[in-house]
């Protein structure tokens, strides 16, 4: 079960699905031309979904044909035309779904102009996907007009520069196509300013919306229903374990075989210090499986991927054509699976697919690919395998973003619609927004402060974690075995399970999407009870009590420093008695002396004492530094 660039989940049925995209070098309209089998003018009848087991899901529509431009002359009487993707319902009422933005898709009743490539059995394909499909609308100036759904073609032009896709007047375009069929002299003078269009076929127009609410994630994914724009995400679970995947062959004239651009792209991810990404190439096992191919449970790139059976032809180094495609296998929704409160599909397995053509461009070849620009290609395709929708266009891929409200939207990212010449796959600032929120990093709670409240419980707080779905208390007693106390969803926690005259470390983690973070600074309480615990200079008198107190603290503090084992410090006036043996000078120092080694050992800050000197009486001071060292 698979599914391409955007999934859709009905909640309630278990599915698993592919998504992905397609980056073009966007070929001049001659060679879509002379490219095609067949050109027609046809109207969709009705389009099912089937799954070959040589192909997996895809769509058929069945169209009627008003005129054959270029063709044999049987197909006057309609054509069957095939895409990847579809939603299928199975006898056992289980949904399985595949969408491909760049895939193309009609409604019935759309009257299309359509290039075609003869794929075998009677059928055809779009040729280049959405390169080959064109719509009929009608534009405020009262001319008819044909449109490509400009959305859905990432990339350049061959010459390096922005694509950026023309309004054709109808009349004109088709007479151009016919001219250069016959072989005449042909007018480019069909490009048309862009005026308002009044009428427009249903697939151009459906999931068009005015604005929506989208949570701060979500927004940064692409749709999992097509033209739901609210509809759930993906993302990976797993990270920030590892996510490893595998080079199935090698490119032509690509440094190491392709790992080189494979590296370049995962270590954009990856290096973003706010997010949790890890991807890894693990391994370089020989697997021909691309996107459009069936699940095998392996995140594969392969290079030079035959993808006719779509109707994509060979990428050519002159006049360019689909470089690759990139996405994911998705399943379902995962209660673990948040970010923010935010639930999502969680990816189970990506794959990248660069077309057959494309290394002989490469520099070493060609070279008019530039090593760069490839790099970008690569980083792209890497980024809608972690769920990322385009930067500039809506999560279901329909329409500009700046037409929605709600959106954060950049027209200068490698996730552009548009690759953006010269980045390198270098990510920008959109880019990197997309990756910190949906693969957050969990931060470690600082300031983590512990205190014994009672003979057997120690309160603990911290400051708390923006976005943090819960915290994880950890406890040690022997100073390096830190074991599980208890979780918490606030800033504060109390440990009811301590025992009396015990020293212990504490440190905390945040756990967010799943992810548990690095743990927090170490803090220490010690569960001795002070009697008298406000001691106020020239108005509290030092008592033995306070020594003896001491002690027993400074040795449980010890005791931890000593891995859980008994101390054995000989100190001075072992018992002290109110009557007989006054406070000195000589306990402090020795009380001092011990802590001072636990703390270093326990790798706590050193205590700030004031002077003791010689002749000096004792004070109040010198024991509530004592017992601050202590807690």
């Amino acid at each position: 079960m698979r599914l391409h660039r955007t999934l859709i989940l009905l909640l309630a049925v278990l599915a698993s699905r592919r998504v992905h995209a397609t980056t073009y070098v966007v070929p001049p309209d001659e060679t879509l031309i002379a490219r095609a089998d067949a050109i027609v003018i046809a109207r969709a009848l009705h389009s099912f979904v089937r799954e070959p087991p040589e192909r997996g899901i895809e769509t058929v529509t069945d169209f009627s044909v008003e005129e054959t431009l270029e063709g044999d002359v049987s197909i006057g009487s309609g054509v069957r035309v095939r895409a990847p993707g579809g939603t299928l319902e199975m006898p056992d009422r289980e949904i399985r779904i595949t969408i491909i933005p760049g895939s193309p898709r009609f409604v019935d009743g759309d009257r299309v102009l359509l290039f075609l490539q003869s794929v075998g059995s009677g059928e055809f394909a779009a040729t280049d996907l959405a390169l080959g499909v064109f719509r009929f609308a009608a534009d405020d100036g009262g001319r008819h007009v044909l449109i490509r759904n400009e959305s859905e073609i990432s990339g350049w032009d061959p010459d390096g520069s922005v694509h950026r896709e023309p309004r054709r007047d109808a009349a004109r375009f088709l007479q151009f196509i016919t001219a250069i069929i016959r072989h005449r002299p042909a007018s480019r003078d069909y490009v048309i300013q862009e005026n308002p269009l009044v009428s427009e076929n249903r697939s151009l127009a459906q999931g068009r919306v005015s604005a929506l609410s989208l949570p701060s994630s979500t927004q940064y994914t692409f749709a999992s229903q097509t033209g739901v724009e609210n509809s759930i995400g993906v993302r990976w679970k797993t990270f920030p374990s590892a996510v490893n995947w595998n080079r199935g062959n090698s490119e032509i004239n690509a440094a190491n075989g392709g790992n080189d651009a494979i590296l370049a792209a995962f270590n954009s991810w990856n290096s973003d210090v706010s997010s949790n990404v890890n991807l890894v190439l693990a391994t370089a096992v020989a697997n021909p499986n691309g996107i459009k191919d069936s699940f095998d449970g392996v995140n594969n790139i392969v290079f030079e991927k035959d993808s006719t059976a779509y109707g994509v032809q060979p990428y050519n180094c002159n006049t360019g054509g689909v470089l690759g495609s990139g996405g994911v296998h998705t399943a379902a929704t995962d209660a673990m699976n948040t970010v923010n409160g935010e639930t999502f599909l969680r990816i189970t397995e990506g794959d990248v697919s660069m077309n057959q053509g494309v290394g002989a461009c490469l520099p070493g070849g060609t070279g008019t690919l530039s090593m760069g620009n490839y790099f970008s290609v690569v980083t792209h395709e890497i980024g809608h395998c972690l769920g990322f929708r385009h930067s500039d266009n809506s999560r279901d891929n329909s329409q500009p973003c700046v037409n929605l409200a709600g959106y954060d939207c950049s027209s200068a990212a490698i996730m552009n619609h548009i690759l953006i010449n010269g980045l390198g796959g270098v990510l920008t600032s959109w880019d990197q927004r997309a990756v910190e929120r949906v693969y957050p990093a969990p931060a470690a709670p600082a300031n983590v402060l512990a205190s014994a409240t009672t003979p057997n419980a120690v309160s603990l707080s911290w400051t708390a974690v923006l976005g943090a779905a819960s915290y994880t208390i950890y406890r040690s007693a022997n100073a390096s075995i830190f074991s599980f106390a208890g979780t918490t969803a606030t800033n504060n926690f109390l440990d009811p399970g301590a025992s009396a005259d015990t020293a212990y470390l504490y440190r905390v983690t945040t756990t967010l999407a799943g992810v548990e973070s690095p743990p927090s600074n170490v803090d220490l309480a010690t569960t001795v009870i002070f009697s008298d615990p406000t001691l106020v200079a020239g108005s509290t008198s030092i008592k033995a009590a306070h020594i003896t107190e001491l002690r027993t603290a400074v040795d449980a503090v010890r005791k931890l420093a000593n891995g859980g084992l008994g101390n054995d410090f000989n100190y001075t006036d072992p018992a002290i008695s109110p009557a007989s043996t006054p406070v000195r000078r000589i306990h402090l120092i020795e009380l001092r002396g011990a802590l001072d080694t636990a703390r270093a050992t326990l790798n706590l800050p050193a205590v700030s004492y004031g002077d003791l000197p010689e002749q000096s009486p004792v004070k109040a001071v010198d024991f509530v530094e004592l017992r601050n060292g202590v807690k």
